[in-house]
């Protein structure tokens, strides 16, 4: 018998990651979806129809699961979510943790799940919204191997198609990999907005550059290339919220500043984030480093789509 899902977190990562698990996890049981405004989870329970429902109330929609599996928007969230559940009795659950949160956190907060009787998994996953959607994250889980086995059957196939095991490490081991990891997203974010403002500043046909990138760096390259050329960037949805970029930006910063180690590149790219942020606003998107770049070279910072959604080129 499969176990009962609560997932909670409707923000694009646990809409898409939800979803994949209700369509996917072979589950016998309802997955019920929580979220701190009520009518997100309810309308996307809706989206997603049979093998969905929504929970107003987050201790009773604790209550009724066996796995609980949270992908919040900020630390700050996902601890104000577990002030609450460690209120209520979780014993003999398994909670797995997919937001973004310091080692340190996972490690506390996973010390006070585990004595409350229940077992603490930290996920965090690669990835963003359209690969998420699409079943293609990367996990990272860590934790007791029993605990991590417990998950994998939901995890590889279901909303992921790769997973970097690190059972039997300490929880924080994974939070750690994913600062660190965010040093080569930003980067390769970076490098691909520098190498289409060049493109484009020397007569060199964006769509083209496109291609290339795709068949030289396919994956996540191409995956930011073709959010960049069909304007994704200015769009009023932001895929990475700017504030969200500048937490997680942080967090890395000061993992380097207490440890010793020069983020030269890094923190170069954190300015362009700053300048993302000035000139956005709260609705700017990490992508809008492309639209800074631009701006910086004497263009626009909006580029005209030359590609759909999809990364067919516009005729």
């Amino acid at each position: 018998m499969a176990p009962k899902f609560t997932f909670l977190g409707m923000g694009l990562m646990g809409r898409a990651m939800s979803k994949n698990l209700v369509e996917k996890g072979k589950l016998d049981k309802p997955v019920t979806f929580w979220n701190r405004t009520y009518q997100v989870a309810s309308d996307w329970a809706a989206e997603v129809g049979e093998g969905a429902n929504a929970i107003q109330n987050l201790s009773e929609a604790i209550y009724h699961a066996d796995i609980v599996w949270s992908c919040l928007a900020t630390q700050d969230a996902v601890l104000s979510c577990f002030e609450t559940i460690l209120e209520t009795s979780i014993k003999g659950k398994l909670f797995v943790e997919s937001s973004t949160v310091t080692p340190e956190a996972t490690n506390r907060l996973a010390e006070r799940v585990r004595e409350a009787g229940a077992e603490f998994v930290s996920m965090p996953v690669f990835g963003e919204p359209t690969m998420a959607m699409a079943g293609k994250l990367v996990t990272v889980p860590a934790g007791p191997k029993e605990s991590v086995t417990k998950i994998l059957p939901y995890v590889e196939g279901v909303i992921a198609q790769g997973v970097v095991n690190l059972s039997e490490e300490q929880v924080g081991t994974a939070s750690h990999l994913k600062l660190i990891g965010n040093v080569m997203i930003l980067l390769m974010i970076e490098a691909v907005a520098e190498i289409h403002v060049l493109a484009e500043k020397t007569g060199l046909k964006n769509e083209i550059m496109h291609d290339a990138i795709n068949t030289l760096w396919p994956g996540a390259a191409g995956v930011y290339s073709r959010q960049m050329l069909s304007g994704q960037y200015y769009l009023d949805n932001p895929m990475v919220p700017i504030d969200l970029a500048v937490k997680v930006s942080s967090h890395v910063m000061s993992l380097a500043d207490a440890h010793g180690a020069e983020l030269p590149a890094y923190k170069a790219v954190r300015k362009q984030i700053d300048a993302v942020k000035q000139y956005s606003g709260p609705t700017g998107d990490l992508l809008g480093v492309y639209g800074v770049g631009r701006l910086q070279s004497g263009m626009p910072y909006k580029k005209e789509k030359v590609l759909n959604g999809d990364g067919t080129r516009i005729i």
